[in-house]
């Protein structure tokens, strides 16, 4: 099981976010995790199956980035900052 786990640099490379990013999902709830001591641990299967939840979620992971890692294609019009919708 502990090689299951994954550490915060891993998981935000793999969602192409900063640890920053990360850090703020962590504080609002977003994203599952475990925290051991004072440092963060991710279960892999469930980052995987929390990605698969959101490919067709309304709310988009952060900063623009697709469920499958790329960065988005701007399809979506991002003028203003957003309303939470």
């Amino acid at each position: 099981m502990l090689e299951n786990l994954m550490t915060v640099k891993e998981v935000a490379a793999l969602l192409r976010v900063s640890p920053q990013t990360l850090y703020k999902m962590l504080e609002q709830g977003t994203i599952p995790a475990v925290k051991i001591g004072s440092q963060w641990r991710f279960d892999r299967d469930q980052i995987r199956d929390w990605i698969k939840a959101r490919a067709g979620a309304a709310t988009p992971l952060p900063n623009g980035v697709a469920s499958n890692g790329a960065a988005s294609n701007g399809a979506a019009s991002n003028s203003g900052t957003g309303t939470g919708h």
